[in-house]
């Protein structure tokens, strides 16, 4: 009975994943039925207008909802809170209920799959039951792992862009540019994270929310010391009455500072890493190549002896 709950629970991500893989051209075509229809309502048939919709869209996405609303009802408030945070800080456009829902799919795949395969039924008893709880341990935290990767290579990319984004910066207020026409122009010339949080602060100044309250939003959604430590600075500026100018500079010279330090100190653990290689690996590989032969003639001589 759990083997066939298991196959059956496959063949759900299988075509899940068969599904969504042709969304965007069987939408298309959708549309144009939907303009054909409108242009001869005589002709409309509202199953032919069922049927003629993406698979996805009629089966996959319904049943995610459902499940998608169960998890949000059975789910800690906190975790959904969490994985909002963490979704927001990686930039990745998904709910979070979405992506815990994958995550509770992923605590069931696991095992059934590891049931396929027979593993539990060899390991048998108590050992088949730990197999069960660890394969689906790993299953609900592998896509928090990932989702922590995205977050870190993201914040990173930003603490390695946000020096040269500050020069930019510096440079255009001290030509006379307003400090918005100034982050325009920043994300005119880079791409990347760190202009994305620039143009989105941009977004919400011209939609009317203060200048203040738009960059303190985006160092919570970027949540990066180096960010953090910017924004409260400008602030600080804006509160104090400060030229810009200075204090852009002086940010600068600091972010510029501490990326060069962050690179020493890389490099200085750069030895420490490859010792682990050197003694793990690459020793023992060099010993098999000059003592092997010299191991393998004492065999033989021995041999021989024992022979005479």
């Amino acid at each position: 009975m759990f083997i066939l709950v298991a196959i059956a629970i496959l063949l759900f991500s299988l075509m899940l994943a068969f599904a969504f893989s042709g969304v965007s051209s069987q939408s298309k075509s959708f549309e144009e039925r939907l303009r054909e229809m409108s242009r001869d309502p005589d002709k409309v048939d509202l199953t032919e207008l069922e049927l003629s919709r993406p698979f996805s869209e009629r089966v996959i996405q319904p049943i995610m909802e459902r499940i998608s609303a169960l998890v949000t009802k059975i789910a800690p408030q906190e975790v959904l809170k969490e994985t909002a945070r963490k979704v927001q800080q990686s930039g990745l456009r998904i709910k979070p209920t979405s992506f815990v829902t994958s995550q509770v799919l992923l605590a069931v795949i696991v095992p059934a799959i590891l049931a396929m395969t027979g593993v539990m039924s060899k390991a048998g008893g108590l050992k088949g039951a730990i197999v069960l709880l660890v394969s689906g341990l790993i299953g609900y935290f592998l896509p928090d792992l990932w989702l922590k990767g995205k977050v870190n290579a993201r914040k990173g990319e930003i603490q390695r862009k946000l020096p040269d984004a500050l020069d930019l910066l510096t440079v255009s207020v001290e030509a006379g540019l307003g400090f918005d026409m100034a982050l325009s122009k920043v994300v005119e010339k880079m791409q990347g994270p760190l202009a994305q949080e620039f143009t989105r602060v941009l977004h919400e100044v011209r939609m009317g929310k203060p200048r203040r309250e738009a960059m303190k939003a985006m160092a919570d959604r970027v949540d990066a010391p180096d960010v953090s430590q910017f924004i409260s600075a400008l602030v600080q500026a804006d509160k104090l009455g400060v030229s810009i100018a200075n204090v852009l500079r002086v940010q600068s010279d600091q972010m510029r500072i501490k990326r060069r330090q962050r690179a020493e100190e890389t490099a200085m653990k750069a030895p420490l890493k490859m010792s682990f290689v050197l003694v793990f690996f690459v020793l023992p590989a060099l010993m098999i190549v000059l003592l092997g032969p010299a191991a393998i003639s004492v065999m033989e001589q021995l041999s021989t002896n024992d022979a005479l």
